[in-house]
């Protein structure tokens, strides 16, 4: 198996200060991205996991800044996510971080009550499409039943140079389309945005309507600019963990099916690409 092109282990992962400072990139070749930070907590107003081009390669969006990620383990619950507050890091899913790597895509691993549960990102190339998947990889023996896991998206719905402040322009209903068929929700909060569609695979949504407020952005901070921001959390999604748990987060309507040849495909693109470079060595590759 080739080995991965960066790695980074539990010593820097689970330290806030380290994994904060270190940041991962997605592209889609059309001017969309995501990003954040190792940690899980967004530090930029750049941060999302799904910027999208609105307007090719110009007009960013960040549609959905993140996921709150909850495992829960023999009925016991589990935040994998992070944030920071003014004066407070919570969650402190960092905590549980073994690893992060680029295989080629970013990759989380995360050992809760000796469960490991493993986290992947990736783009789409050509599309604002952003692929997230939570499989558990080892420590489950049959005796801790069952695993789930809980995701709580976070959006916002603004040009990735400003923040969002309050909820002036922003509706707060939202479409929900639970054909079992078809497994899609939709939010369209700002007129003139793209509809935001959440393919998945999920067990149950439950639709809820929260804000979460004052979210700092450290190095917005630093630089002396606007820091904090409210995110919105629409629904929640729940899932069985016996399987991969995907999410393909989108402008245009996919089926969380899609994500295994999205995979096969990306991959295939990117050592393409690598191979037409004539990159010998390691770090150049």
């Amino acid at each position: 198996m080739k080995a991965a092109m960066i790695h980074l282990d539990r010593e820097i992962c689970s330290n806030f200060e380290s994994s904060a400072t270190r940041e991962w990139l997605e592209t889609n070749g059309i001017g969309g991205y995501a990003s954040s930070s190792v940690s899980g907590a967004n530090t930029r107003r750049y941060h999302g996991l799904l910027v999208a081009a609105t307007r090719p390669p110009l007009g960013r969006m960040v549609l959905l800044s993140k996921f709150e990620e909850i495992l829960t383990i023999d009925g016991e619950q589990f935040e994998l996510s992070c944030n920071q507050y003014p004066g407070a890091i919570h969650p402190e899913g960092y905590r549980y971080l073994n690893g992060f790597r680029l295989d080629p895509f970013p990759v989380w691993t995360f050992e809760v009550n000796g469960v490991v549960v493993e986290k992947t990102v990736f783009m789409a190339n050509g599309e604002n499409t952003t692929v997230c998947q939570w499989k558990v990889i080892g420590g489950d023996d049959g005796d801790v039943n069952p695993i789930g896991l809980e995701l709580k998206p976070l959006v916002a719905f603004r040009d990735h140079h400003h923040l969002r402040h309050d909820r002036d322009g922003f509706d707060e209903s939202y479409d929900d389309r639970l054909d079992e068929t078809e497994n899609v929700v939709a939010v369209a909060p700002v007129e003139g945005l793209p509809t935001l569609f959440f393919a998945h695979n999920a067990d149950a949504i439950e639709m809820q309507g929260h804000w979460y407020k004052d979210l700092v952005y450290a190095i917005e901070h630093e630089r002396g600019f606007d820091y904090r921001e409210k995110l919105f959390q629409p629904f929640s999604l729940k899932f069985d963990l016996t399987t991969t748990a995907t999410v393909i987060v989108s402008t245009e309507k996919r089926n969380a099916d899609d994500a295994e040849n999205l995979r096969r495909s990306e991959m295939k693109r990117r050592a393409a690409l690598v191979a037409k470079s004539g990159a010998k060595d390691a770090f150049t590759q």
